[in-house]
């Protein structure tokens, strides 16, 4: 029953794209479609025989695993009409994006894959297009509390 409520909590709020241009829109799906071909392709692709690089590759996948499923609880249990700001949240406005890129990286390391690189770099310009949309919106619905969320917590983890 918990999976099920949590599945509806995170459908609804992945879906909310009340306030996006046409544009921001297309960004947004785009980004959110991309994932899927890159980890069907990772099904076929055989991992890398240097040992150097496949150990890399690990520890980036596990680095970004870690935060990607603090972030999903948090989205989890943030009431829907709520700002998340508790746990990654408060390193990055985006952990979940930042965590997922992460990941993906490191399995592109692990295969040394030209494909899933592009592929990767492709998803990457397209959510930094829909997290500025999200941004936005962040700013519409909650405020002087999202604007000040924006000065104290970087977009990613670095202010770029």
């Amino acid at each position: 029953m918990y999976i099920l409520a949590m599945h509806k909590n995170v459908a609804k709020r992945m879906a909310d794209m009340k306030g996006y241009t046409i544009k921001e829109k297309i960004f947004t799906i785009s980004a959110s479609i991309l994932p899927y071909p890159f980890m069907i392709a990772t099904i076929w692709t055989v991992f890398t025989s240097l040992k150097p690089l496949l150990y890399i590759g690990l520890a980036f996948y596990i680095i970004g695993l870690t935060p990607y499923i603090l972030t999903i609880r948090i989205f989890v249990k943030t009431p829907i009409d709520r700002q998340f700001s508790g746990g990654p949240f408060r390193v990055s406005r985006n952990p979940m994006y930042v965590s997922a890129t992460l990941m993906f990286l490191g399995i592109c390391i692990m295969t040394t894959n030209t494909v899933l690189f592009v592929i990767l770099i492709i998803m990457v310009i397209l959510q930094h297009f829909m997290i500025l949309a999200e941004e936005r919106v962040c700013i519409l619905k909650y405020g002087v509390n999202y604007e000040s969320y924006i000065k104290e917590v970087p977009r990613y983890v670095f202010n770029i």
